[in-house]
């Protein structure tokens, strides 16, 4: 019997892809919220504004008030912009001495700024933007995968650190909160 040991380059790929994903999907959303349309001329209906309106334009109504609740929230604000800095600007000094960051592995924003920081895998198939460039990470996981890991340790720990503190506890929030619920809760 002969047993053969290989690393699975394709699977470790395939978790950077998908952590990367998720990202894109929590910043995404975050993004839809932060950057939602305003509602200045919406104010809240009264009973006799509600009367008047059938119940899908009343539906309607409400639903561009709370679409646009967090519009410029500065505490979302703040989050959006940590999460950002954590995952594009962490320089991680590996190992073998040089530095890196997600741009070296060959990730990075995409060419649109209305993506608002989402992270693109140069030269991954699925990815429209950079589908044509040369794939850094894959080449780089066939080179030298202990470095891949430690960049990719380094920065998801740089943002799960930043993540905690921005969760902080302060007299007006409890910890692994990002809004002031003792306030609120006070204030109610």
């Amino acid at each position: 019997v002969n047993i053969t040991v290989a690393d699975d380059k394709s699977a470790v790929y395939d978790s950077i892809k998908e952590f990367i994903n998720q990202y894109n999907s929590v910043l995404s959303e975050m993004n839809t919220y932060y950057y939602a349309a305003s509602a200045r001329d919406y104010d809240v209906l009264s009973d006799d504004e509600k009367e008047k309106m059938s119940d899908t334009e009343v539906e309607k109504w409400e639903k561009k008030i709370k679409d646009s609740l967090l519009r410029r929230d500065t505490t979302l604000g703040s989050v959006l912009d940590g999460m950002k800095s954590a995952m594009t600007s962490t320089v991680i000094t590996a190992s073998n001495g040089k530095k890196y960051s997600l741009a070296n592995l060959g990730i990075t924003t995409g060419t649109d700024y209305k993506e608002y920081g989402l992270l693109h895998i140069k030269g991954d198939e699925d990815d429209t933007v950079y589908a044509d460039s040369t794939n850094t990470l894959d080449e780089l996981l066939n080179e030298d995968p202990d470095v891949v890991a430690e960049v990719m340790s380094g920065i998801a720990k740089n943002l799960y650190d930043t993540m905690t503190k921005q969760m902080g506890t302060t007299r007006l929030s409890s910890a692994l909160t990002f809004y002031n619920d003792k306030e609120m809760n006070s204030q109610l």
